[in-house]
């Protein structure tokens, strides 16, 4: 199996939370901000985008990997302190390469926080679309 770097689940939590806020606030946010007026007139259903936001803001943790596999810099560059700023980078790579076993479980708990993601996005969206039903339900009526 392949490592699951527990800075990639980190960061799918922080989106996923900015994600709920978000859901939970919509309304007062379309009353308040013109932002959230405009994302409205533009795409109603704009909320639906939510898991691309959730991966966007995952891929965050990944940059100072990235910026190694370009070589745009050196790994030992990309392992500085300056690269805890994405999702505590340098740390979590410190602690897989120096003590397995908390890596072992690090990698655990990530799969497990990914799988708990997927599966609230997912019952998010049946619950999303058992709204729509019901409200299309009672239109043809």
């Amino acid at each position: 199996m392949p490592e699951k770097h527990f800075y990639f689940s980190v960061g799918a939590v922080v989106g996923s939370a900015v994600c709920v806020w978000v859901a939970k606030k919509r309304h007062a946010l379309r009353k308040s901000s013109v932002f959230f007026q405009w994302l409205y007139r533009k795409e109603p259903n704009w909320f639906l985008y939510f898991p691309a936001v959730i991966f966007l803001v995952s891929l965050w943790g990944l940059i100072p990997d990235f910026i190694h596999a370009f070589g745009l810099m050196s790994k030992e560059q990309t392992r500085t302190g300056i690269f805890d700023i994405f999702f505590f980078h340098t740390t979590f790579e410190h602690i897989e390469n120096t003590n397995p076993t908390m890596d072992y479980y690090l990698n655990v708990l990530g799969e497990l926080l990914l799988v708990v993601i997927c599966l609230g996005v997912m019952a998010y969206y049946v619950l999303q679309i058992k709204k729509a039903v019901r409200r299309y339900q009672k239109g043809c009526r």
